[in-house]
């Protein structure tokens, strides 16, 4: 793995999470929201799943198709009781169940945060990327993977940002994953001066 392609994404991972961490802290009406700054990793396939928590664990998982210049997919993964508490936070609710409101909530942070993601890496590259509407799933992450990876095209590895949130004090955790098609994430790179060698 080429160090200097790691540490750009590294930076972005601080970036995007920096913009994420502005926007979520408006949709919870400004309750103290802090951000531990979070590592990033180019794995192979199968030691993402593994660096996630393996492919028993049941996560929520928020995806969407990126379009544009740059085409892929990205998704927002939390564990269950993560995804409990930022539903409590965002709702003022505390249900066992994920609900109809849980889900519309949870669909929402993943989009913001996605979204905060793809437009810091638009605005270092000048390269156009747009979301599509967020898909949801609830399920064992083996489950969700395969709904994620379904339409993308994994060559080789995965770009995997793990997040670790607290608001209010409590402390939430999730990764962000992004599959640019392998082109794309060259031209990603050349923006960089990060030339495949």
């Amino acid at each position: 793995m080429n160090e200097m392609k790691l540490d750009f994404l590294r930076e972005l991972a601080n970036i995007g999470t920096g913009h994420a961490t502005t926007a979520l802290s408006q949709m919870l009406d400004g309750k103290l929201f802090q951000l531990v700054v979070p590592d990033a990793q180019m794995l192979p396939f199968t030691e993402a799943a593994d660096y996630m928590g393996g492919l028993e664990k049941v996560v929520v998982g928020i995806f969407v198709v990126i379009s544009g210049d740059v085409q892929g997919h990205m998704a927002c993964l939390h564990p269950l009781e993560s995804a409990r508490t930022l539903i409590r936070l965002l709702t003022g609710e505390d249900k066992p169940e994920i609900d109809e409101m849980g889900r519309s909530a949870l669909q929402e942070l993943g989009n913001i945060m996605v979204t905060s993601f793809l437009n810091a890496l638009s605005k270092m590259t000048n390269l156009l990327m747009m979301p599509s509407v967020p898909g949801l799933a609830i399920d064992m992450a083996g489950a969700v993977w395969e709904s994620i990876l379904a339409g993308a095209e994994v060559a080789g590895e995965v770009t995997v940002i793990r997040t670790r949130f607290s608001a209010e004090g409590e402390a939430i955790e999730g990764h962000i994953i992004f599959l640019p098609d392998e082109d794309d994430f060259n031209k990603i790179a050349r923006q960089f001066g990060l030339e495949e060698h």
